[in-house]
């Protein structure tokens, strides 16, 4: 693990906060390349994705300050030190698609649409911010005596938790959970779908990868919400479920709305440049 990159006298660069720009100025740029295909202004697009960036880093820090208030309670200004870690990613997620969903229907642009654009975007950049938690040592594993187990330093999160015990990387399966899905996304994005489809699909798988993982997670006794048999479900896993369900019942509304009349797109009959350009329904 290195929390730090390097000195630049008593300035530190951490290596969390730097993989966490990183993956959002590529995603910015992807979301923005791919927005544009969908003829989204470019200028709309890169306001999108800075309300998006406002609405993870608030509701990521936010999630997690609730949860651990009494870390925070007599220390204030801890709760705006980002880069010593502690962003819960759902609180982030969740509050980025709710609050985006919004932004873009006041700006009046087609949502689903834009959420089509976002979706590998959104995966990818995830990915490349877990790698981020890896080298800073947080969102460790359990113990396990895989070949591939990690051990992390004394000093660390996990050396309080386990000390000199091997754990899962479970960051590293939640960061190539985000590549994976970023390389199916576009894979899937090949073939013309309802607008909506591609981003709650996302949506759906994502949920599915998170829910899996979290059981190679630590987390304390706090995060736990509930059991069922030998298992026990964390906030993390709650939250999952909810939006795994939430994303089929938006997929089967979607699916549900009528195509577009040509004349409705702008296209002539038979067109099928312009109706694949406009896509194949009625924009959200």
């Amino acid at each position: 693990m290195h929390p730090t990159l390097f000195h630049i006298g008593s300035f530190q660069i951490h290596t969390y906060g730097l993989l966490l720009a990183i993956g959002f100025l590529i995603a910015i740029q992807i979301f923005v390349a791919r927005g544009v295909k969908r003829g989204i202004a470019e200028d709309q697009l890169h306001t999108i994705s800075l309300v998006i960036l406002i609405l993870a880093i608030v509701g990521g820090r936010g999630l997690f300050v609730l949860t651990h208030w009494s870390d925070y309670a007599k220390d204030w200004l801890g709760v705006f030190r980002l880069w010593e870690g502690g962003l819960m990613l759902y609180g982030g997620y969740i509050l980025a698609i709710a609050g985006g969903i919004g932004y873009v229907r006041r700006a009046k642009l087609p949502v689903w649409r834009v959420g089509d654009a976002a979706a590998p975007a959104m995966a990818l950049g995830i990915g490349i911010g877990r790698l981020g938690c890896y080298f800073n040592g947080c969102c460790f594993g359990l113990p396990t005596h895989l070949p591939w187990a990690v051990t992390f330093p004394p000093g660390s999160y996990a050396s309080y938790a386990f000390p000199g015990e091997a754990i899962h990387p479970s960051q590293i399966y939640l960061a190539l959970a985000g590549v994976f899905l970023f390389g199916l996304l576009l894979a899937m994005d090949r073939k013309p779908h309802f607008d909506g489809w591609l981003f709650w699909s996302a949506v759906a798988i994502d949920a599915v990868f998170r829910f899996g993982i979290d059981f190679t997670r630590y987390y304390d006794s706090t995060s736990y919400l509930g059991r069922l048999g030998p298992l026990s479900f964390n906030i993390n896993q709650i939250l999952s479920a909810f939006l795994f369900v939430s994303a089929l019942v938006m997929l089967r509304v979607l699916s549900r709305r009528p195509a577009p009349s040509a004349a409705a797109t702008g296209a002539e009959p038979g067109d099928s440049t312009a109706a694949s350009a406009l896509g194949t329904t009625q924009a959200g």
